[in-house]
């Protein structure tokens, strides 16, 4: 049987804080993104919205194999409290 390893809480903050600022960057840059491509590109609406959805999907697309190889990997860690 293979031994199991405890998350630290150390880590488990880190990743907290990790998540914290991915949704904070992803959900904050795309209001100023959308003004700098209107602004600096001269892009018109529909081809601003065109690619803030394409981001939107791709970044679907992307976590679906990402999670099934994940749930794949056999390297599991723990955090038994």
């Amino acid at each position: 049987m293979q031994k199991q390893r405890r998350l630290s809480k150390e880590s488990l903050r880190s990743l907290d804080y990790l998540n914290v600022f991915l949704a904070d960057v992803r959900d904050g840059v795309g209001p100023y993104l959308s003004i700098y491509l209107k602004a600096s590109a001269n892009w018109n609406p529909a081809q601003i919205g065109l690619a803030m959805s394409a981001s939107a999907i791709a970044t679907v697309i992307a976590q679906t194999p990402a999670g099934a190889l994940v749930d794949r990997l056999r390297q599991k860690l723990t955090n038994d409290q």
